[in-house]
């Protein structure tokens, strides 16, 4: 029984390494992650800012959308240990949907271990393979770019993910673009000079900014993911080790009641010699 015990937290050990390894893994690529947030977070800010300005001064370009239905962009993660994740975006699309009471809705779901997870009839699903690391999420842009191009309607566009910074889930809408900005703080007495027309220039940059917003909750979702990851397996490494220390108080009471037993055998033969 004692070698039974003692393989057991041999594989435990083993087990405890492996989940170390992928902690660290997880470890690093949120320090890498911090970096890109940070130069598309000036990306996005600069491009609202052009938009805030050409807004200002001409606010009739913004369109109108006519359509009652929704593109639900529901970004999740495309491995697992990383606790509840996906499941609470479950939970908040079943919101979503019970607060807009529209079964013509198109969801693109992010991420494998999300996909499997849902089982909802009412509405559209399109699957899109999730980024592992950071650099896997420029191949996810241009699959979206491509998905959203493909659905020939009109309707807006709202992302549910991870919000990093929030530190929690965020509903975010992204199409029609620029309807939360802020016009108070324009500096601007004059129009801007535009070398297109208002409409054209307009249209060019929603594709910098929905390119630019593609990224940024991208990347703040895989952030998120990989915090959870950590925190997850921080866990899991902890719980390992109490249980590798349980077995280590068992095996040794076993090895002594073994040593207590071989110096009972040994005394009885003497007494009987």
């Amino acid at each position: 029984h004692r070698h039974e015990l003692d393989q057991h937290r041999r594989k435990l050990g083993d087990i405890r390494n492996i989940m170390y390894s992928m902690k660290t893994l997880a470890l690093m690529e949120t320090h890498k992650l911090a970096r890109y947030i940070k130069a598309q977070s000036e990306i996005s800010s600069t491009i609202e800012g052009m938009a805030t300005d050409l807004l200002y001064f001409h606010p009739d370009v913004l369109p109108a959308v006519t359509s009652s239905s929704d593109i639900i962009l529901l970004i999740g993660s495309e491995r697992g240990f990383c606790g509840n994740f996906n499941e609470s975006l479950v939970q908040k699309l079943q919101q979503f949907h019970a607060s807009t009471d529209n079964n013509d809705n198109t969801v693109i779901v992010i991420g494998q271990k999300l996909h499997a997870l849902l089982n909802i009839t009412v509405c559209n699903i399109i699957f899109i393979e999730g980024a592992d690391v950071t650099e896997d999420i420029y191949r996810v842009v241009g699959e979206l770019a491509r998905t959203l191009a493909g659905i020939r309607k009109s309707a807006s566009l709202f992302a549910i993910y991870h919000n990093s910074e929030k530190e929690g889930l965020y509903t975010e809408k992204l199409l029609p673009p620029f309807d939360n900005i802020s016009r108070d703080h324009v500096k601007l007495t004059s129009p801007p000079l535009l070398n297109l027309s208002t409409t054209d220039f307009f249209l060019d940059l929603t594709d910098h900014y929905l390119y630019s917003a593609l990224h940024r909750v991208l990347y703040s979702s895989l952030m998120a993911e990989n915090e959870s990851r950590v925190e997850h397996l921080e866990h899991a490494t902890r719980h390992l080790d109490d249980k590798t220390e349980e077995l280590g108080l068992k095996i040794n009471a076993l090895r002594q009641e073994e040593i207590i037993e071989e110096i009972e055998v040994i005394l009885l033969n003497s007494i009987s010699s």
